[in-house]
């Protein structure tokens, strides 16, 4: 879904080894960003406390059909978050 020398941030928590087609990354000069994750268990904790407003955070919601809109409008400046459901 990324353009032609794009980039793609790889934000997760992955244990196994996965199948990737990587034509398209090499032809459209894609640019991959991994990030490793952190210790999860203090940010649950703030969680659990409320400490932290995640709410305030998400822009926009969209129903999973509504996909291509929600990109628009993730895209759109001024937008925190915006999730598809």
């Amino acid at each position: 879904m990324v353009r032609p020398r794009g980039t793609v941030f790889l934000k997760s928590t992955v244990h196994d080894r996965a199948a990737i087609d990587w034509a398209g990354v090499i032809v459209n000069e894609i640019s991959l960003i991994g990030s490793r994750c952190g210790r999860f268990e203090p940010a649950i904790q703030l969680l659990r406390e409320g400490r932290v407003d995640v709410l305030s955070m998400i822009s926009a919601r969209f129903p999973l059909s509504a996909a291509p809109e929600a990109f628009a409008r993730a895209a759109e400046h001024g937008n925190m978050k915006v999730l598809l459901h």
